[in-house]
């Protein structure tokens, strides 16, 4: 089945969905998603920016960074399965 029709199939069923547990559930994953998570931390106005940056920089004066190979590290042992 084409991925239009799959899409128009589940957007016609959600919206008679009636079961509010459902519907919060719906949402929870929608929210979960990677894609959604990366959007909401994308800065918006050049004071987003602004924040982000001062905030890295309070970030590495106190000594909140590491290396990239702990990094890579973690993200390998996460992911890498």
């Amino acid at each position: 089945m084409d991925i239009a029709i799959k899409k128009i199939e589940l957007i016609e069923w959600v919206a008679r969905l009636q079961d509010e547990s459902l519907i919060q559930k719906i949402e929870a994953l929608r929210k979960g998603s990677a894609k959604y998570i990366y959007e909401q931390r994308i800065p918006t106005t050049a004071q987003d920016v602004q924040a982000k940056l001062d905030r890295a920089e309070q970030d590495f004066d106190a000594g909140r960074v590491y290396p990239h190979e702990e990094i890579e590290a973690r993200f390998r042992k996460k992911f890498d399965k």
